[in-house]
Order: C-alpha cells, then sequence, then structure tokens
C-alpha cells in the first residue's frame, strides 16, 4: 500500500484515527521541530557568545570573524533549495539527520579552533550546510503536510523552538564558556546534539499523515473530505520550479520579507552578546538577556501565528515587524541611559514578541501560497533571500562597528528595512489565489 502524504484515505483503512482516537502525529512533528529549532538554531547564534573569547584570544576583527557567520548564512542559502528538492524526493528522514550530524560535528571540532580558517571551515560551512539540511526550511516544509486549519499554529509552535534554545542554551553556553572555557563549550554542545537531537529524528520523523494511518489535522475521513485536495506529488527540479514561482508577484513579496528577516535577525542575534559587553554590562548579564529576549519569542511566535490564523496573515505581519523595528531602537538607547538595565529588559520584551511572531508569520504566508507546489523547494528558493541577508548582516555590522566605533548605523539599516517589508507586506503580497 502506497504511504504517500495528503488526505485521501487509504485503501484498507475503515477510517483513520481522528482527534477522538488519541494523539495526532503532528504534534509529535511538532514537538520533535520545536526541539530540533531550538538545539540547531542555537548553534547559529551561540557565535555571538563565542565571539568574545575568540577575539580576546586572538584578536580577530569583528568584520574578519564575522565572515564565518555570513560564510554559514551564504552556504545555508545556496544549500537550501536543494535541500528542498531532496526532502520533495526522498523524504525527511532521509534528510534531516544529516542536518544533525554536521552541526552537532562542526561544533564539536570547534574544540580545535586555532586559526581563521578553522572558524569559516567548522562554524561556517558545517554549521551552514547542516542549516540548510534540517533548519527552518525544511523543518516548515512538513508542516503543510499535517496541518491545515492550525497552519499557522503549528509553524508558530515549532518556530518558537528558537526561542526555548535562546532562554535555555544561551545561558548555560555561556556558563560552560565562564567555567570550562570556549573550547570545552563547543565540545559539549556539539556532543548535545549528536546525542540527544539526532536518536530524536531517528526515531519520530514521519513524511505525513497517511504513514500513521491519520488524516491531516488528525480530523475523521468525513471532515477530511471537505479539506481542499493537495496537488498530486510531482517532485520538480529547482530550475522549474524558480521559473514558475518567479512570475508571481507573492514570490518576490517574500523574497523581501525573507532578506529583512535575515537581515534582522543575523545582524541583531550575532552582535548581541558583544554589545552589551562593550556597553559595561557583564557577560552573564548579556547572555540573560539573551535568553530572555529568546523566552519572550516563543510567546510571539505561538500568539502571533495563532493569530494569524484568524485575523489577515498581512495584518499579523505588518505588527511584528514594527514591534521588531521597535526593539531595535530601544536596543540603540541602552548605552545612553542610565536605567540601560530597564532598557535592555524593555528591549528584549518588544524585539522578542516581534521577531518570534515574523518567522511564524512568514512561514504561515509562505504555506498560503506555495503548499502542495513543490513547497519545500520554494522554501529553500525564498531562503536564498534569507541567507543574503545573514550574509550581509553581520559583517555590515562588525566592519561599520570597527570603522565608526558604534552600531548605530548598522542597526538604523536594519530599522529601514523594517518599514520596507512592512510596505512590502501591506501593499504587494496578495491573500488572493
Amino acid at each position: 500500500m502506497s504511504k504517500s502524504g495528503g488526505s485521501t484515505p487509504a485503501s484498507g483503512h475503515s477510517a483513520r484515527r481522528g482527534r477522538t482516537g488519541g494523539l495526532y502525529f503532528g504534534w509529535v512533528i511538532v514537538g520533535v521541530s520545536f526541539i530540533t529549532m531550538g538545539f540547531h538554531m542555537s548553534a547559529t547564534f551561540s557565535f555571538s557568545l563565542f565571539q568574545v573569547p575568540l577575539i580576546e584570544e586572538f584578536g580577530w576583527s569583528r568584520g574578519a570573524l564575522g565572515g564565518a557567520f555570513a560564510l554559514s548564512m551564504s552556504l545555508y542559502a545556496i544549500c537550501s533549495p536543494a535541500a528542498g528538492s531532496i526532502l520533495e524526493r526522498k523524504g525527511p528522514r532521509a534528510l534531516l539527520p544529516w542536518g544533525s550530524v554536521s552541526i552537532g560535528t562542526g561544533l564539536m571540532l570547534g574544540f580545535f579552533i586555532s586559526s581563521l580558517w578553522h572558524a569559516y571551515i567548522f562554524i561556517g560551512v558545517m554549521i551552514g550546510v547542516g542549516l540548510a539540511l534540517s533548519g527552518f526550511v525544511t523543518l516548515n516544509a512538513l508542516m503543510p503536510r499535517w496541518f491545515f486549519r492550525n497552519r499557522g499554529l503549528a509553524a508558530g509552535i515549532a518556530i518558537s523552538g528558537i526561542g526555548i534554545g535562546s532562554f535555555i542554551l544561551m545561558p548555560t553556553i555561556e556558563r560552560l564558556i565562564a567555567v570550562f572555557g570556549w573550547r570545552y563549550a563547543y565540545l559539549i554542545f556539539g556532543a548535545s546534539i549528536l546525542l540527544i537531537i539526532l536518536p530524536l529524528k531517528l526515531l519520530l520523523i514521519r513524511n505525513a499523515p497517511a504513514d500513521v494511518g491519520q488524516n491531516i489535522d488528525g480530523v475523521s475521513d468525513e471532515e477530511a473530505a471537505g479539506f481542499p485536495k493537495p496537488p498530486a506529488s510531482n517532485p520538480q527540479k529547482v530550475g522549474e520550479v524558480f521559473r514558475s514561482a518567479n512570475r508571481e508577484r507573492n514570490f518576490w513579496a517574500l523574497m523581501i520579507i525573507a532578506f529583512v528577516i535575515g537581515l534582522n535577525n543575523n545582524s541583531i542575534w550575532s552582535q548581541l552578546q558583544i554589545f552589551f559587553v562593550d556597553a559595561n554590562f557583564s557577560t552573564a548579564f548579556g547572555a540573560f538577556v539573551f535568553g530572555l529576549t529568546g523566552a519572550i519569542r516563543i510567546l510571539g511566535s505561538i500568539v502571533l501565528g495563532w493569530a494569524s490564523d484568524r485575523i489577515a496573515r498581512k495584518m499579523a505581519q505588518a505588527i511584528a515587524l514594527f514591534l521588531s523595528g521597535l526593539g531595535v531602537l530601544v536596543l540603540l538607547s541602552v548605552p545612553h541611559f542610565s536605567n540601560g538595565v530597564v532598557l535592555a529588559f524593555m528591549f528584549a520584551a518588544i524585539y522578542g514578541f516581534g521577531v518570534g511572531g515574523m518567522s511564524a508569520c512568514y512561514a504561515a504566508m509562505c504555506a498560503d501560497a506555495y503548499a502542495g507546489r513543490s513547497f519545500a523547494v520554494i522554501m529553500g528558493l525564498l531562503e536564498i533571500a534569507f541567507g543574503l541577508g545573514g550574509f550581509v548582516g553581520p559583517p555590515m555590522a562588525g566592519f561599520m562597528f570597527d570603522y565608526t566605533g558604534s552600531y548605530v548605523l548598522p542597526f538604523c539599516i536594519v530599522i529601514i528595512f523594517q518599514a520596507v517589508a512592512l510596505l512590502v507586506c501591506q501593499f504587494v503580497y496578495s491573500t488572493e489565489k
């Protein structure tokens, strides 16, 4: 019997299990995605924590070391369309575990960093490729296969794993660096991914509800019959998908939004720890604010993801973009006022809520526009823009600081792009099919 995804009942089943038949396995997929996002994205954003001791020990400039982060984002972008294509053809079980292998191994090899090129290979190359194989694109491409009614909520919960990773892992990594040194912190973090995340994927990841005898959203056969039928599976080459999608206004609107999210997230997160150190706060305080921002990011992802299922996605995204830009403005004011601690907490609350909502709403907007149409490949193509933002942002922030002694200029550029994305969201992206 075929195990292809979709909502069509499989022959031989009198009725698939719905909400009254026990746990819907889609929420298990969300849970695994949640934990994976927490560890994998923390591997990326922990660059902000490791940057401080690496610069102190080796004397590298912020711009030069930021190039390793930029390489990671560029490889993530370049590899994401191909990873999406593999997901469409081979399924998640053949792809996602290798992302954890690459990221975990790269982090463990960080123990041996002694030259700048080591950081570029171990952190830039291995984490970038690993994120393409098992990150935002491939994990979110699974959500439309498992959810229709609760698509925004499912995406919001999965993406909020980034927040819980920041809330728990960032302060933990800072303590590991402080107690054992940055080399052993890399070693322990990498081993945790190989020993925790990799087995979870191997045991629990499935492709679609039909694989476990269920319907999309866990509904009965009768309810599933009323859902829109997904297009027949017909994996296409990346070039064919691009030629089809690039004629559509929504594709370019989502490209711009993805670029801005990449520019924002990677510029701010990569510099956040050293920003607070420059402002005469301790590394422990910086890591605490980092973690608090991540915790509030969880709330933003879930609340605005849920809200986007009930109000226009464009409206929920506009709120998220505005709050995220406002949060960056608050961050810039921290060193200039005596009540910097209060402003730091305000930044965590406003920025965390906004940036969490941005990613959740963006994922739902992509699914609304392209679910079922080589969705994983399209997500991969769109992530080229996210990766471009990540490629440009950290070195831009680092080099501008090196030359001006301040983050005012690069962070203001981030705010301007937030405003551009808000306008694109409202006046270019269309909800009409």
